[in-house]
């Protein structure tokens, strides 16, 4: 915890706090445990990174998942810092399979696959056309084009969403360490799956216009781009 911080949004320095201390201008650490140690005539001090300075706006700092954990009353949106929280942890279990980049994509295939399987969809077998499934997953729509629930037959939108940003975290991880490395037609084929049921979902035809597919020969660097576009839908 605390390798990520929040870069989109500040908060102040708890500086009052007299438990906060700034090391170098840069890294913002708070106290978490102080020990005396009777033998050796000293006490260990020992602190948690919650933070660093943002070097445009003195007295603020970007947030990392132990400051949350310790301010829980602060100034960033609730729907903000969830989605933080959710990427560090996603980004934590990359780190655990990194040791093979494919495994990362395939970890959401697999994903996918119990999903299918455990909402139980109805007149569809796993071995279908996983594009179809996930169609029949995604929320369906009204007579009027409005977002409905699909009465426990699969997946809402929420759903579909958490999907979606495991993939998201997934790619733009890869584009960090590989960005000129192209992707795999599978993995194209599979991901693909997923933006499609996304733009099913959209009853915005000149907002589709931008939510492309993904295109086999494209790098890890070029498909994080296009899923920028969907990153921004409504939740």
């Amino acid at each position: 915890m605390g390798n990520y911080y929040l870069k989109t949004i500040t908060v102040p320095i708890p500086v009052e706090d007299k438990l906060v201390v700034v090391r170098k201008g840069e890294r913002v650490e708070y106290e978490i445990e102080r020990t005396y140690s009777p033998e050796e005539q000293n006490t260990r001090v020992k602190r948690k990174v919650i933070g660093k300075v943002d070097p445009v706006q003195p007295g603020r700092m970007f947030p990392n998942e132990f400051y949350f954990e310790l301010f829980p009353e602060n100034e960033v949106p609730d729907q903000i810092r969830k989605e933080f929280l959710r990427a560090c942890a996603i980004k934590r279990h990359m780190n655990v399979i990194r040791k093979n980049p494919e495994e990362v994509i395939d970890g959401v295939v697999r994903g996918l696959e119990m999903m299918n399987s455990e909402f139980r969809i109805q007149n569809s077998e796993l071995s279908a056309a996983a594009g179809e499934i996930l169609r029949r997953a995604s929320l369906a729509q009204d007579d009027k084009g409005n977002a409905r629930d699909d009465g426990g037959n699969g997946m809402n939108y929420t759903m579909l969403r958490r999907v979606f940003d495991e993939i998201y975290y997934a790619i733009e991880e890869l584009a960090g360490k590989f960005p000129n490395e192209v992707i795999v037609p599978f993995k194209v084929e599979r991901i693909n799956e997923v933006l499609d049921a996304m733009r099913g979902s959209i009853d915005n035809d000149r907002m589709k216009t931008y939510l492309r597919l993904i295109e086999e020969g494209l790098t890890y660097s070029d498909v994080l781009l296009l899923l920028k576009w969907y990153k921004v839908l409504p939740r």
